[in-house]
């Protein structure tokens, strides 16, 4: 019996240590006086020896003592909770407010599944989204998570959110593979660093990853200090949701080049007020990209290429560039074809100097002080105005509103009227500069017509090479011919004497003009 004692006690130590490799811990102070306090959706406010644990799940155990007093401990088990549970860790060792606590949480004899601090009913405000709190735990007494053991997490929704001094010092990693949500999960984390472990998490399987890191609406006065390197490396193929991903992160500048966000659909906010942001972007494949409205918003250092992104998708592009200061970039390339909303896009964007003559503005509706107080100079600003008055597609009774300081050149009034007079546009603040443009860079704007009429033989178009197919109708609305327009020409021979309707079909609309036949 003595000889088999040294194996029975290895056999215990090593079950020891397997445990321990299991568990879920955290460090935590709960003397720790932090501003803001957070107020616990709770029974009532734990005391400075007590923490509320927002812990969900089913006859799991928590074990817990005081760092450098290890004989000061507890145990509970089988505890079961929706929201959270109290810990009371008792007077402690030196009766201090800075007395710290390792806390343990396994499986036990059920299943640990989330923690989560707190839930969020999403507000809509003025162009961004406002979370307002319903906290389950001392959200500002965890200082950190030390490791995450084997625990099968099943979302990190607002796991950490609003916890105000935390850190991460965890060398493994979570267990994520069935997490798709981890929305909020670092939100309001003012000191959170981040951890190189975290290259090595597993978010192959995450769809939202909005807000995760976000600092936007936080109250804290505490700098902001995550400019972690180690997310550069995710893998983000699934994602369809990164909007305020990293909104309000002042010092962040890490590079996200390569992940894949083939997916994604919502953009919004996601660097917005990022201070120190300004990495390249041009890997991103933004094919599924609809909404991205105040993307970079307020981040005077941005000043990068992307020009290749597709945005045949996107509907959404208000306030993407307001305040960025610093960027000149050409935009001409993009797709704008389904915006619809474009406002305050280049606001206060004092450096910008590029020129949209190219822009299919099909859908745009709001486009008021999109260019208010940039660069652009008398010549970008005049082929701008040619480029959108001479292109059929341009969308009527668009608001575009100042455009002050900027300049048109005198040889393209015209255009500029034609946009105001026969498109319904509104421009205010602009005036005529010093600048002309050569006749090659100048298309006279007409309207589209037809001719003679009454006809006989053949109808005459002009200005109407963008249509795809005419069709000749009765006032009955019965289809009595259709085809392609062939130089210019349609054959109107074979109709009887009377009245008809010419249908004119282009890409986005029909347009109809009455027309007799001798």
């Amino acid at each position: 019996m003595l000889k088999k004692l040294p194996l029975i006690i290895f056999l215990i130590s090593l079950s020891q240590i397997f445990k321990a490799q299991n568990e879920f811990i955290t460090i935590w102070q709960p003397g720790l006086a932090s501003s803001p306090s957070v107020t616990v959706d709770a029974p009532f406010q734990a005391n400075s020896n007590q923490i509320w644990f927002p812990g969900n799940g089913e006859n799991y155990t928590i074990e817990w003592e005081e760092i450098g007093y290890p004989l000061h401990n507890g145990i509970m088990t089988n505890v079961t909770s929706t929201n959270q549970v109290l810990i009371d860790f008792g007077t402690s060792s030196e009766d201090s407010s800075s007395s710290t606590y390792r806390v343990k949480v396994s499986n036990g004899n059920g299943v640990f599944r989330q923690i989560k601090f707190g839930t969020a009913q999403l507000l809509p405000a003025a162009e961004m989204i406002i979370p307002i709190w319903q906290m389950f735990g001392s959200a500002d007494k965890i200082i950190e998570i030390e490791q995450w053991g084997d625990i099968s997490w099943i979302s990190m929704n607002s796991a950490f959110t609003n916890c105000l001094s935390l850190q991460l010092t965890a060398t493994d990693s979570p267990n994520l593979k069935s997490v798709t949500d981890v929305s909020f999960m670092f939100f309001g984390t003012p000191q959170f660093t981040g951890a190189p472990s975290m290259q090595n998490w597993n978010t192959s399987k995450v769809t939202n990853f909005s807000f995760m890191f976000s600092c936007l609406t936080s109250t804290s006065t505490i700098p902001h200090q995550f400019n972690s390197p180690f997310i550069g490396s995710w893998n983000t193929s699934s994602a369809t949701d990164m909007s305020y991903m990293l909104a309000g992160r002042a010092v962040f500048n890490q590079s996200v080049n390569n992940w894949d966000v083939s997916k994604v659909t919502n953009m919004a906010w996601m660097f917005g007020q990022c201070l120190s942001f300004n990495q390249r972007l041009d890997n991103w494949n933004t094919s599924s990209l609809q909404d991205m409205h105040f993307m970079f918003h307020m981040i005077p250092v941005f000043n990068q290429n992307l020009n290749m992104w597709n945005t045949a998708n996107v509907t959404d592009m208000a306030h993407v560039f307001h305040g960025c200061t610093s960027f000149n970039q050409n935009l001409n390339s993009w797709n704008v074809s389904n915006v619809t909303r474009i406002n305050t896009f280049l606001t206060d964007a004092s450096s910008y100097n590029q020129s949209f003559e190219n822009w299919n503005l099909a859908s745009l509706s709001d486009a008021s002080s999109m260019i208010v107080n940039t660069a652009i100079d008398c010549n970008n600003y005049s082929k701008t105005l040619v480029g959108w008055a001479n292109n059929p597609n341009t969308a009527n009774n668009v608001n575009l509103g100042s455009t002050t300081p900027a300049k048109y050149a005198s040889n393209i009034a015209n255009q500029r009227d034609f946009l105001i007079n026969n498109k319904n546009w509104i421009i205010t603040g602009d005036s005529v500069g010093s600048c002309f443009l050569a006749t090659s860079e100048i298309k006279t704007t007409k309207e589209a017509s037809i001719y003679p009429n009454p006809a006989k033989d053949n109808i005459h178009t002009e200005h109407l090479d963008y249509a795809e197919k005419f069709r000749i109708v009765d006032a009955s609305g019965r289809l009595l011919k259709e085809g392609k327009i062939e130089n210019e020409i349609i054959n109107v021979s074979t109709l009887s004497k009377g009245n008809y309707i010419l249908q004119i079909v282009t890409k986005d609309k029909i347009q109809n003009y009455k027309f007799i036949k001798e």
